[in-house]
């Protein structure tokens, strides 16, 4: 009996093993691979000027990425085979970044996510927290998310509310520029996105002496309009701002997707809506104190973008709205970012 289990034992491992080999034989069975011929892209660039690659497909030339700028060094770059050259338009603005939000993920190449839980100098009741659950990239669209989640850091600072705010520091800084954002906004009470800017590295101090600059803000349910703003002058509490509000003709912001965009140049920053003229601020009326001779100052520097969404804090002083008037209902409360892109524009 023990010797007719023995050898059936052995049987049955020789089996295993007979199947574990094909297994293994089928998982390492090579697959042949394509190769595509690289071609070396090679040429000279004069620092700051723009250039764009194109690839000659059909007879005609087509822009191969977004625009670069020269920084003095050789351009160089490996692609497919294929007839390219390098152009410098001149004349017009250049797409030299963008996040059209198609993955799956928030690029983090080109954004940091910021957690923080003090209210941003504006008695704002948010956490901004790094958790999915409040930045998110689904179906084309970044969602910027509101929940009534409470929150309380290790030094026992607690805001009711958790949100998200990301930032393109040292991933995108611009001097001058169009930046174009296709958005939908929230419309609870309370509830304050914004899209705005601040100094990558400040030469002229501290806020506001180095400026901000608030492409849109939308306050709470006052969905009907969009506001802008620039903040300069002196560092907190000599600071002095500038601020618009447009009203929009039809759909509002909640309604629908809007485009929002910003032209920055030297002289002068706009805003518009849906293409239309909104507010133009020219330099004679922005100054900062620890530049006074420098008529350009503070906003003659590189900035970087944020994307947030704050709840209630003094954006809402004049006003009746809170967010705890909310029903539990209505949360999240949502930004919701089609895309963004920022032009440089070429001489």
């Amino acid at each position: 009996m023990l010797a007719a289990k023995s050898k059936k034992n052995r049987i049955v491992s020789l089996l295993l093993a007979f199947a574990a080999g094909a297994l293994l034989s089928a998982q390492t069975t090579e697959q042949p691979l394509s190769v595509t011929p690289a071609v070396e892209l090679k040429s000279p660039t004069k620092l700051g000027k723009l250039y764009q690659l194109q690839l000659k497909k059909d007879d005609k030339w087509t822009d191969v990425g977004h625009a670069i700028k020269g920084t003095g060094k050789p351009f160089v770059a490996y692609y497919s085979s294929g007839e390219y050259r390098l152009i410098t338009p001149s004349k017009k603005w250049l797409k030299v970044w963008a996040d059209e939000f198609d993955g799956d993920d928030l690029d983090f190449t080109k954004w940091e996510k910021e957690e923080n839980n003090y209210g941003g100098g504006n008695n704002e009741r948010q956490a901004y927290r790094t958790n999915k659950k409040y930045c998110s990239v689904k179906d084309g669209l970044l969602n910027i998310n509101v929940y009534r989640d409470s929150h309380t850091t290790s030094d026992g600072k607690t805001q009711p509310y958790s949100s998200a705010r990301i930032r393109t520091l040292n991933r995108g800084d611009w001097k001058y520029g169009r930046f174009e954002i296709r958005a939908k906004m929230p419309n609870g009470q309370g509830i304050w996105p914004a899209v705005w800017m601040l100094p990558t590295n400040s030469k002229y101090g501290g806020w506001a002496s180095g400026g901000e600059i608030d492409i849109i803000e939308s306050r709470g349910s006052m969905v009907e309009e969009t506001t802008g703003a620039l903040h300069f002058g002196g560092a907190w509490p000599r600071n002095t701002y500038l601020a618009h509000s447009y009203k929009f003709p039809k759909n509002n912001a909640a309604e629908k997707f809007h485009i929002y965009t910003l032209e920055w140049t030297a002289d002068e920053i706009k805003w518009f809506v849906d293409g239309k003229l909104c507010k133009t601020r020219k330099k004679e009326e922005w100054f900062s104190e620890a530049a006074k001779q420098n008529p350009s100052a503070p906003f003659d520097q590189e900035f970087h973008m944020i994307i947030n969404v704050a709840v209630d804090g003094r954006f809402f002083e004049k006003t009746k709205q809170q967010a705890d008037r909310l029903k539990p209902n209505v949360f999240p409360q949502t930004l919701q970012i089609d895309y963004v892109r920022v032009y440089q524009w070429a001489e």
